[in-house]
């Protein structure tokens, strides 16, 4: 693909912000392939790359590659279902792994059939695994089927192959920024000037209630919460402890070097990104201790872009919610900041003392305000709302994290007292403690809880090893033998119905466990194992999926240049939005940002007259596009529950792939 001056220059801002150079990350479209293959270079990939015909979707791999000590799995298949069900393939006995630069065969194996050839009801696929984790040379590989001669997408093995991934994912946040000004220097071709910085808007907005009432209020700063220009602190409360548990199990992954404004400060850029969020949650806090629950507008904003989003903006009342959100957040990073008071003079013992005052307003306020549950105002978006055992279950962290941060009893008492309480705390019936495992999908910030608490010097010893316990039962009894029975031929197993609205997070999810019973030495015979199932759900969101998609946005040449063959290039975002001629799709100039982690296939996609995604099985639930209204139908295509990004989705495959990024890119903090 010819490319343009003004996108060299893009891309070496953002090979610059990854530590690489042009030689180190060339496009790794076949294209670029010497197996001696004439073919047609119109052929274009799904970001615009010319490919190879002889390269089948049907051979599946993790399109970044792996690690070269890693489990290495790739995946044929035979779409007897779905959107694909026309792409009929059959392998044959023998796999080869090619080198691409020559297209010599460096190793060879037998095809695996899935489960005797039985069809899977989740993909509508027949499946067959590939094996060659005995490869461990460095360098970058197709899949062939030595039968058809058809081949993958390429992909490496190199040991820092998650380092520029997660350089991605970390950088969306930056590209979320509310009120920045995204420019060429720092963002490439992917720019704005400040948005919502008009009259009305976050710098002088008006408290909402059942109407715009009271003084002008500084509410400016923090993260857009997904497609839309919502900020919300109910939200946040996985986003920021995901984040920041990533910087805490694996500090030296994270380099000051992302070309963010504040990179070379002596601060882990991801922290420095943190702080943008924390810096507009101190802003929510009243005098009294209590949180302003979300900003918003009356209406979604039709103009293009966020930059354009004139209309006047509103926070909204106090909630007890939110409030045990923040002091959760907070105290947690009074605990990190510390290390970098030489940059940030004072910010951790400013977060501390927010985090405390909070926790008094909560103490005076013990039942859930307001009783309804909803911050009461009418505008765009959801409303940031809650029920009574998600407020509690709120404080039982909030406690866990002041405990950890203090050490002061009375915390250690109110965790004590109600982790266990499990009409009081517990969602749908369960409690992961009563139930003896943690569900992905349920009670997510009292799996936090429990798993800051365990780790907490002092804590108690039998609800440390209850929740130990816990852990490891959630491990042997459901994720490992699992696992080794191959439930799922995509080697990325998740419960029947999990394929919602955000699938992608509930992957990352079900990761999580396994690295949080790792923290916590659950069963420290059994940690390699452990993280090789958590590595595994990287696969899936890397492209070792029934439609191969990277569902990571525009992660080949025509934007990160990170290898991926197949990237999703439609996202439903404001910024991003349908139409584009600069950020939307294939054809566009220069696609969405890089980077965003998109919801996923949702089996339970609302229009039933779009298919795909609609009656599709459950993992092929999904479509490239970003359409929102249909003039045909008159009606809404509702993209954005299958490819609306969101930072919450973004945190939890950010605490994932860091878990395996190289120690190389380290920050050494003062």
């Amino acid at each position: 693909m010819k490319r343009t001056s003004s996108h060299r220059s893009a891309l070496l801002v953002f090979l610059a912000a990854t530590g690489l150079s042009l030689a180190s990350c060339r496009p790794s479209s076949v294209a670029n392939i010497g197996f001696g293959i004439g073919f047609d270079r119109t052929a274009r990939a799904a970001d615009g790359s010319p490919v190879d015909p002889a390269v089948s979707e049907q051979i599946i791999v993790d399109q970044f590659g792996w690690r070269p000590a890693d489990r290495k799995v790739a995946i044929m298949a035979d779409p007897v279902q779905g959107q694909n069900a026309a792409n009929h393939f059959t392998p044959g006995d023998t796999f080869e792994i090619r080198r691409a630069e020559d297209g010599k065969t460096v190793f060879t194996g037998k095809i695996t059939a899935w489960h005797n050839g039985d069809t899977d009801k989740v993909s509508g696929d027949r499946a067959w695994w590939c094996d060659f984790t005995p490869l461990t040379t460095p360098g970058m590989y197709v899949v062939v089927d030595q039968k058809s001669g058809r081949h993958s997408y390429p992909f490496t093995l190199r040991e820092d192959l998650y380092g520029p991934v997660l350089t991605a994912s970390v950088r969306m946040f930056f590209y979320q920024r509310c009120g920045f000004d995204i420019d060429a220097a720092h963002g490439g071709n992917w720019t704005h000037p400040p948005c919502h910085v008009g009259d009305n808007q976050d710098k002088a907005a008006q408290l909402y209630r059942d109407k715009p009432e009271g003084a002008a209020r500084d509410v400016s700063g923090g993260w857009h919460d997904a497609g839309d220009d919502t900020k919300y602190v109910p939200f946040i409360s996985n986003v920021m402890g995901d984040l920041m548990i990533a910087y805490d199990l694996n500090p030296k992954a994270f380099g000051d070097n992302t070309n963010i404004p504040e990179s070379r400060n002596d601060v882990p850029d991801l922290l420095d990104e943190v702080k943008w969020e924390l810096d507009w949650l101190l802003k929510m806090q009243n005098s009294d201790g209590s949180v302003c629950n979300r900003v918003s507008e009356k209406s979604y904003s039709n103009g293009a872009g966020p930059v354009s989003d004139t209309q006047p903006r509103y926070y909204t009342q106090p909630t007890t919610w939110a409030t045990a959100i923040f002091a959760a957040v907070t105290a947690h990073a009074a605990r990190i900041y510390p290390a970098f008071e030489r940059p940030y003079p004072g910010y951790a013992a400013r977060l501390k003392a927010a985090s405390l005052k909070a926790w008094d307003y909560l103490e005076k306020t013990p039942q859930m305000t307001p009783a309804s549950g909803n911050d009461g105002a009418q505008m765009a978006a959801a409303p940031g709302s809650s029920d009574a055992k998600s407020d509690k279950r709120l404080r039982v962290l909030a406690a866990a994290e002041l405990f950890a941060t203090t050490h002061e009893g009375r915390f250690d008492t109110y965790f004590r007292t109600n982790c266990r309480d499990k009409d009081g705390i517990g969602e749908n019936g369960h409690h992961p403690l009563f139930d003896g495992a943690f569900d992905p999908s349920l009670t997510l910030d009292l799996n936090r809880a429990l798993f800051i608490y365990a780790r907490t010097p002092g804590a108690d010893p039998a609800i440390a090893a209850q929740i130990k316990m816990t852990f490891r039962n959630t491990m042997e009894n459901n994720l490992v033998p699992s696992y080794e029975k191959g439930e799922d031929p995509y080697r990325a197993y998740m419960y029947d119905g999990h394929y919602c609205w955000g699938s992608n997070q509930m992957k990352s999810n079900w990761a999580k466990l396994a690295l949080y019973a790792v923290a916590l030495n659950a069963n420290p015979s059994r940690n390699a194992l452990y993280r090789e199932v958590a590595e595994e759900y990287l696969h899936y969101i890397h492209g070792r999926n029934p439609l191969s998609w990277v569902y990571l946005s525009n992660m080949g040449p025509k934007g990160a240049n990170l290898g991926a063959g197949k990237s999703v290039m439609e996202i439903y975002h404001h910024w991003f939005q349908d139409g584009s001629p600069l950020y939307d799709g294939v054809n566009s100039k220069f696609g969405p940002a890089p980077g965003y982690l998109t919801g996923g296939p949702n089996q339970f996609f609302s229009k039933a007259w779009i298919s795909p995604p609609h009656g599709e099985p459950p993992m092929k639930a999904y479509r490239d596009w970003n359409a929102s209204w249909n003039k045909e139908k008159n009606d809404n295509e509702a993209s954005w529950e299958v490819t609306e990004p969101a930072i919450y989705y973004q945190a939890a495959y950010t605490l994932l792939v860091s878990s395996f990024a190289t120690p190389e890119r380290a920050h050494s903090p003062q």
